[in-house]
């Protein structure tokens, strides 16, 4: 057996030294800040990973729920099983986030072990890798349409002459959570395509307005029924509770709304009279 060199051999052992010197760090994170601050973020993304596999697939789960203590017997609200109990975190008037934990199992048709504790009490906004409100998460929100209001307000509109549409946008709110994070939610209405059914569209920043300072019409060249629809383009921002800054969503949703206008030609005739003073005569 040949023999390392000398030198070679005093660096091995000096990797060897570094290598024990390396901290044993657990998942759950229940020494000092800066270790407890790395633990809660290397679970995190592997709550986010986990969430991403269908779940009939899944080797590992999480869940964030209140943790009992032991031997307590509340089904459904806390999990049993932790090593001792944990203090909730005080968050300057914010709710804490729910611990976190994990079950895993050997394989798909394998029984799940026990759950375990693998994040504490958490606040809002403490962490900077915290989860992505993404665009498929906002087109989940239930946005209402803009309204769409059409101009005359009647059944049947002469044509070549302009019909008026406006729509009257509200910024909407929700709540709601990610990844067992409370988060506050905003829609903006940001854009608006007006397609009014004759093979003409428009798109305008403008929501537009009622007579007589309405800014988008549409005249009709021919008589028919026509359906106008409104596509409004909804921008969105998030934070998560009882943060103060907010987060602009990467991406847009839509909402689609919809009105029906009749248009009818107004035909000349001539009579005796004014047909206001005598609307009986004929042609009135």
């Amino acid at each position: 057996m040949s023999l390392l060199p000398a030198r070679l051999l005093a660096i091995v052992g000096v990797l060897a030294t570094l290598v024990l010197d390396v901290p044993d760090v657990t998942i759950g994170g229940q020494a000092d800040d800066d270790r407890f601050e790395f633990d809660a973020r290397r679970a995190r993304a592997a709550e986010q990973a986990a969430a991403r596999v269908p779940e009939a697939q899944r080797l590992e789960e999480y869940d964030r729920r209140p943790e009992c203590v032991p031997g307590a017997t509340t089904a459904g609200v806390c999990f049993e099983g932790t090593a001792e109990e944990i203090s909730i975190r005080v968050c300057d008037g914010a709710e804490p986030i729910l611990p976190l934990w994990r079950r895993v199992r050997a394989s798909t048709s394998s029984p799940w072990g026990p759950w375990e504790n693998v994040v504490g009490w958490t606040c809002p906004g403490e962490y900077e890798d915290l989860p992505a409100f993404t665009a498929a998460d906002f087109r989940r929100l239930p946005l209402a349409p803009s309204p769409l209001h059409v101009q005359p307000a009647r059944a049947e509109h002469l044509v070549n002459m302009p019909a008026i549409v406006y729509t009257t946008p509200a910024t909407q709110r929700f709540t709601t959570t990610l990844l067992g994070y409370p988060v506050e939610v905003e829609a903006t209405a940001a854009s608006y395509t007006w397609d009014f059914g004759d093979g003409t569209t428009l798109t305008t920043t403008s929501p537009g307005a009622p007579y007589p300072h309405h800014d988008v019409a549409h005249p009709y060249a021919a008589p028919g029924t026509w359906t106008i629809a409104l596509t409004t383009t909804w921008s969105g921002r998030y934070r998560l509770g009882g943060a103060t800054a907010w987060t602009p969503v990467v991406g847009t949703a839509t909402t689609t709304s919809q009105a029906t206008v009749t248009t009818v030609e107004a035909r000349t005739r001539l009579v005796v009279a004014d047909c206001l003073t005598d609307p009986s005569q004929p042609d009135c």
